[in-house]
């Protein structure tokens, strides 16, 4: 190994999604004129994907690409979001910092003093690009971040009422901007999905688990896909793999962690007790949240009426399930308007907490 470089003993795989890439760059390709959301559960890989998809498109197209990642930022997110976006160099211009947006010193002193409309400023380089021949490109992940913050200065405005009106603006109206929003939070985009002013504003894309044959390819092989060398995994081992964690990639790296130094049946039998674990630590006492997830015994999705004849008033049957969904203990797809585990793992921490034993 040479000086300047170094190597993992596992390295985390991209396997396929060739029609996830087609379709974004198809919305890519196409002038601006709807808000582009993608969703779909936990470790689906969302957030890999768009920076696959990123990666080749910035080498063959003009594109500014401002990327935010909202589950690694802010602690005053309303207030916070501006900085990060509209972040300028040292108002004594010495000290230089990475900039999302291109404003001096006067204008941020403007903003700082609230002078001047954070939202005009962003439209402002938009044009700007567009003039240029770049094509802007605003990605933001995980916006449910912002579902309940206010303006600091208006506690009955919210925030991100203000940022999607902004957003409409600036993809249906002037068909500026390609404009992609990620959620796993499937009830936050609920919200926008029925939101009559959103309806025709916005397009919605699913990104799910790996299929069944793409889990398979990629254990089989995993000197190719992740570099691994220490071990190999037989088809039956890795079938184990596939009916513990299904295609979840998050899940499936972290059990091929564990096999470095652990037999396989040892570490899906962990696995299932730590994710049987914490359904239980979540039900706690409330016997409501057992109810609703003894549906899934028999059901591999659920509409909200199919919850109705657990005994579960109504109004604390929405508040559990948007609860249940904030906790990744389902998922809930907008489109569909159904409820499902996140994935395998749960369906199996779900029926080993009412087998009560492993």
């Amino acid at each position: 190994m040479s000086k300047d470089k170094f190597e993992y003993r596992k390295y985390a795989a991209f396997i396929d999604r060739q029609t996830e890439l087609q379709y974004l760059r198809n919305y890519i390709n196409e002038e601006p004129e709807s808000i582009f959301f993608i969703h779909g559960p936990k470790s689906s890989g969302k957030t890999t994907l768009l920076h696959k998809f990123l990666e080749p498109l910035q080498k063959e197209q003009k594109l500014n690409v401002k990327f935010m990642d909202l589950c690694e930022s802010f602690a005053n997110l309303g207030e916070d979001f501006f900085k990060a976006f509209l972040m300028a160099d040292d108002l004594d211009m010495k000290k230089k910092t990475p900039v999302f947006f291109k404003i001096d010193a006067a204008v941020m002193r403007k903003l700082l003093e609230k002078r001047a409309d954070p939202f005009k400023v962003m439209k402002a380089e938009f044009l700007e690009l567009t003039q240029e021949g770049i094509k802007p490109v605003l990605i933001i992940d995980e916006l449910q971040a912002l579902e309940e913050i206010y303006f600091a200065n208006d506690k009955n405005r919210l925030f991100i009422t203000a940022l999607f009106n902004f957003f409409v603006a600036l993809t249906k109206q002037a068909h500026l901007v390609h404009i992609i929003v990620a959620s796993s939070n499937g009830c936050f985009l609920n919200t926008v999905y029925n939101d009559s002013r959103l309806k025709k504003c916005a397009s919605f894309y699913k990104v799910d688990y790996l299929a069944k044959h793409d889990v398979m390819r990629w254990l089989l092989n995993l000197e190719k896909y992740s570099k691994i060398t220490a071990y190999r995994l037989t088809e039956g081992e890795a079938g184990k793999i596939w009916d513990t964690v299904g295609g979840s990639l998050g899940e499936i790296q972290d059990i091929l962690t564990e096999l470095f130094d652990n037999p396989i049946d040892e570490v899906l039998t962990i696995y299932k007790k730590k994710i049987k674990g914490m359904i239980e630590y979540y039900i706690g006492t409330d016997m409501r949240k057992e109810k609703i997830l003894g549906v899934f015994l028999k059901k591999e999705t659920a509409h909200i009426k199919d919850f109705i004849p657990q005994g579960i008033e109504v109004g604390d049957l929405e508040g559990l399930l948007q609860d249940m969904v904030r906790n990744n203990i389902l998922y809930f797809d907008p489109t569909e308007a159904i409820y499902y585990p996140q994935g395998k793992s749960y369906r199996w921490g779900i029926r080993l907490y009412f087998e009560q034993g492993i």
